[in-house]
This record gives C-alpha cells, sequence and structure tokens, in this order.
C-alpha cells in the first residue's frame, strides 16, 4: 500500500489534470488516479498534450522559419534598392558635375546649399554657404541691353531660370550664353554683309529716281523768273524726294548695322508725339487721313527712339503706297508686360500667298519698293524683344501690329524718364 500510495504521489506533478493543464492552480487537493485505468488515462492525455505541445511547437518553428525567410529577402531586396539608389545618387553626382549649366540649390533661407563646378566657374569662390543676393550684388553687373540674359562683372551673358522644389527652396539653372550670343552676332553680320551687295544694287537704283526728280526741281528753283506758287511747288516736291532718299539710307543703315542700344526709356504718348512729328510729311501731300487711339499714354518702353519711330514711318508709308486714304495708329496694352503698336489702312490688302514673303529681304509687292521697309521693322521688332505681324485681307485692308515689351518700373528707369 505504501508503493501505491508513492506512485499516486509521485503521479500528482505529471498527471494532466484538467485544471493544471490550464495553468490553474487551487489549494484544494487534487484527486489522483484510484486505479490503474484511472492511472492508464492520465498517462494518456499527458501523451496527447506533449504531442500536441510538440506539433505546435514544431508549427511554430516552421512559421518562425519562414519568417525569417521573408525577412532575408525583403533585406536583401531593401538592400538591392539602397545600392541601386546610391549607384543612381552617384551618377547623378557625376552629371551634375560635368554638365555645361551652373546648378545652384537655396534653402528656404535663400543661403545656397549646393553648387556644381560650373555655377562655381561661373560666379567664383567662394559660394556655397553664402547667400544668394550677396552672390548677385558680388557678381552681376547688369546692362541696358541685357535683355534676357544678364552680364556679370567678367563680361559674360548669362540666363538665369528657377523653380520651386518640393521641400523648403529653390533650384537655380544658370546658362552661359556667351558665346552663343557672339556666334549669333557674327552670323548675322555675316548674313547682312552677304546681302550687302544685292542691297546697294537696290537702293542705288532706288535713289537714282528721287535724287534725279530732286535735281530737276532744285534747276528749276535756282534758274529764277518762278512765281512764289511754283517756287512752293518745287521746294515741297524736293523735300519729299530728299525725305524719300533719307528713309532709304536710315533703312539701310539699321539693316547693316543691326545690333542697336536700347539705351532710350520714354512713354507711349513720347512715342506717339515722335511719331506724329514725322509722319505729317508722308500723309499730307497724299490727303491720307491718319487717327489714332492711345490707350497706355504713359507706360513705358526701353527703346531706341529713332530706331522705333522709323520702323512706325515705314507701315505708314508702306499703307500711303498701297493707296490707302485712311490709317488708324492704336497703342493698347496686350498683356501686363507688353504694349501692340498696330497700324491699320483700308488699301487693297494682300495676298495670302505673298503675306509671309513681303518680310524678306527684298521682297516687295511694289513697282518702286525695295523689299527692306519691312524686313526692318521686324529687325527692329526682335531687337526690341518684341515681334511683328501682319494681318490682311485683300479689297479690305492690312493690319500691321508690334508688339513690344513694357520697361520694368524701377528707380533706375523712373530717373531716366524724368517722372
Amino acid at each position: 500500500m505504501a508503493g501505491a500510495a508513492l506512485v499516486r504521489e509521485a503521479s500528482i506533478p505529471v498527471t494532466a489534470h484538467p485544471g493544471v493543464a490550464a495553468g490553474v492552480v487551487s489549494n484544494n487537493p487534487i484527486p489522483l488516479p484510484s486505479g490503474k485505468e484511472e492511472l492508464r488515462e492520465a498517462f494518456d492525455m499527458f501523451n496527447k498534450m506533449s504531442q500536441q505541445l510538440s506539433s505546435s511547437y514544431e508549427l511554430l518553428e516552421n512559421r518562425v522559419a519562414d519568417l525569417t525567410q521573408e525577412l532575408n529577402m525583403v533585406s536583401a531586396q531593401r538592400m538591392q534598392e539602397l545600392a541601386e539608389k546610391e549607384k543612381i545618387a552617384e551618377q547623378l553626382e557625376g552629371l551634375l558635375n560635368v554638365l555645361p549649366g551652373g546648378v545652384i540649390v537655396l534653402d528656404s533661407r535663400g543661403f545656397i546649399r549646393q553648387a556644381n563646378p560650373a555655377a562655381r566657374d561661373m560666379l567664383g569662390e567662394p559660394i556655397e554657404g553664402e547667400r544668394w543676393m550677396e552672390i548677385i550684388e558680388r557678381s552681376f553687373c547688369p546692362k541696358k541691353d541685357d535683355g534676357h540674359e544678364i552680364s556679370t562683372k567678367d563680361g559674360r551673358r548669362i540666363s538665369i531660370a528657377t523653380r520651386s522644389l518640393a521641400e523648403d527652396g529653390q533650384i537655380i539653372l544658370l546658362t552661359d550664353q556667351t558665346e552663343t550670343r557672339r556666334l549669333q552676332s557674327e552670323l548675322s553680320r555675316h548674313e547682312r554683309l552677304s546681302a550687302l551687295g544685292q542691297m546697294v544694287s537696290a537702293l542705288a537704283h532706288q535713289i537714282r529716281t528721287p535724287l534725279s526728280a530732286a535735281m530737276l526741281y532744285a534747276g528749276h528753283l535756282s534758274g529764277g523768273a518762278l512765281s512764289q506758287e511754283q517756287q512752293s511747288t518745287f521746294s515741297n516736291k524736293l523735300l519729299k524726294r530728299l525725305n524719300h532718299m533719307e528713309r532709304q539710307v536710315q533703312d539701310m543703315l539699321v539693316f547693316v548695322k543691326g545690333d542697336i542700344p536700347l539705351n532710350d526709356v520714354i512713354t507711349c504718348a513720347d512715342l506717339q508725339q515722335g511719331v506724329e512729328e514725322e509722319v505729317e510729311v508722308l500723309l499730307n501731300p497724299n490727303g491720307v487721313k491718319c487717327q489714332w487711339l492711345n490707350h497706355c499714354p504713359t507706360h513705358l518702353l526701353r527703346c531706341h527712339k529713332d530706331a522705333l519711330i522709323g520702323a512706325i514711318l515705314n507701315l505708314v508709308n508702306n499703307a500711303v503706297q498701297a493707296g490707302s486714304t485712311e490709317i488708324h495708329i492704336d497703342l493698347t496694352l496686350s498683356a501686363e508686360s507688353s504694349m501692340s503698336f498696330s497700324v491699320s489702312d483700308n488699301g487693297p490688302g494682300i495676298e495670302l500667298s505673298l503675306l509671309e514673303s513681303v518680310k524678306d529681304v527684298f521682297v516687295t509687292t511694289k513697282s518702286q519698293g525695295t523689299g527692306l521697309g519691312l524686313s526692318v521693322v521686324e529687325s527692329v521688332a526682335k531687337r526690341h524683344g518684341g515681334n511683328f505681324t501682319l494681318d490682311s485681307k485683300v479689297g479690305q485692308g492690312t493690319c500691321a501690329k508690334l508688339q513690344l515689351p513694357l520697361a520694368q518700373l524701377t528707380q533706375s528707369t523712373i530717373c531716366e524718364v524724368g517722372v
């Protein structure tokens, strides 16, 4: 009996009693199996729970192995992506270093966070860590004829483009246009020189006719024995021929010179007054009526005043020579930063097939035309940063329009115009 009791006592921690298996600890005595059948059942239950525990542990081990494998795969994938990103970053940095254009990155406070070698070459050292406004004051020296570029103190012409970054800050792209502008100027000069022989031949023919007429009228005037009315008639005709020759020579000079400085700052009212003073010589002898409409008299233009007035006179002269009896000249704001100067007539108009070609050099629809007038107008418009367009309908007339950028209202422009 003592042996049986000992077996029962030894079976207490081993027996898979439901309370013990569930983790429940109680102070009440646990009933012990009283027979062999109960002991066998207890051992069977223990074996079952051991098998379940082994199965659960095996499942857990398999799950841990799967998760470890997945983690290793994700980690390897992340490492590969990181290596690829580092490779791309190195390539981008290499490209940034060899770019011919300057790249500058600003932070939210306007300090230069990063600059590539081209930017350092254009603007000099030091540059990184400096305020962008201080670099502008140190390196740039704007000139009146800069146009869309800005001159530096060492003579370069640089165009600047800015973009906002997704985070705070800006990226600035600097492009050195010095050599491009020099080559463009040289090419333009060669093109003008190549056309010079053709132009001289045409001008010689055109000047010879009014010159012969002027000499004839001058001969009549010097002969004496003329009435007051005859003297006045011959004087007016002589003046008309001389003015015609002057315009031809002026067109030739503008075409050959090409590059004209934009040193004048005038209001649109000043431009109107300048044109009105010159245009009477064209209008009065032909009895042509001219109506003005100026919607922007106080707005400012940076221009070459004489060249711009000469171009507008060419448009008026074309309208007169086309047989127009009425001309409308309008000055309007075409956009927030530009204005348009249009000359409309009631002449016969221009054929659609000729509308584009009439602006080419030496192309004319008039028997006595040189083909320079509209070419000079387009050249002057481009030099002022604007454009020149023609709109015409046969039997209804022609509208020639110059669109020009307005001058920025700064302290220097205010001083130049004296307002």
